[in-house]
């Protein structure tokens, strides 16, 4: 018999590749009580049977609150998942960058390409490490560099799964928001360089009849709210 169990989460964020977390890193949103439905698909034949989740008996008259503190949950994990995007468009372009130096540091025609490529590097620098620690190679890390964005609302998504049944508290919910507005403050400045020093970058090395810069787009997964066991 083959067996799957669901760990009652939804699709975890969009993930950075050697991002350091202490404990288990972000995850999806909790899911609330209700009926759900397990779909297994096995060479194109599909079978699909109801599921409920029940409250926690102690909890009952809670799912209002509890619906609440889902639903600023599931912000969260959007939150969490535009900045590790980010994260991943710049260190992917860095990379891009890093290879034309590699392969065309010697050619003339690619000269004043690769030197506002530098540029570009330094202000797409400037922007990552306010979302994420740098210079975090390992738990130890933690006592010698100071969290960034990435680890602040990791470590609130935690606090809100730790919490009880009850909604949201003021507190927190201003504390989401100052989150929040560091993190649009730091996606509007990667929108401007997007729109505007990586196309003209991306235009000079297309000028010297090579591809340019590729900005690699979101991985989408299917819903998680469902598993089959």
């Amino acid at each position: 018999m083959n067996r799957f169990a669901w760990d009652l989460r939804y699709n975890d964020p969009v993930q950075t590749p050697g991002a350091f977390y202490s404990g288990t890193g972000p995850k999806g949103p909790l899911a609330l009580p209700g009926d759900y439905q397990l779909k297994l698909t096995v060479a194109g034949k599909s079978q699909t049977v109801p599921l409920k989740v029940v409250i926690d008996p102690r909890n009952k008259g809670a799912e209002p609150a509890l619906q609440k503190q889902s639903a600023l949950s599931m912000q969260v994990t959007d939150r969490i998942s535009q900045l590790h995007q980010a994260i991943n468009e710049i260190r992917d372009l860095k990379a891009q960058i890093k290879t034309l130096h590699f392969r065309f540091s010697d050619d003339e025609k690619l000269k004043s390409a690769l030197t506002a490529a530098d540029e570009l590097d330094k202000k797409m620098s400037d922007v990552e490490k306010e979302l994420i620690q740098v210079n975090m190679k390992g738990s130890e890390g933690n006592l010698a560099f100071p969290s960034m964005l990435n680890e602040r609302f990791d470590a609130f998504s935690h606090f809100i799964d730790a919490g009880d049944s009850t909604e949201p508290t003021k507190s927190q919910l201003e504390v989401f928001q100052t989150l929040s507005k560091q993190l649009d403050d730091q996606l509007a400045k990667w929108s401007q360089l997007k729109s505007q020093d990586v196309a003209k970058v991306s235009d000079m090395i297309k000028a010297a009849n090579l591809p340019g810069l590729i900005i690699t787009p979101p991985k989408t997964e299917p819903p998680k709210e469902t598993k089959s066991s």
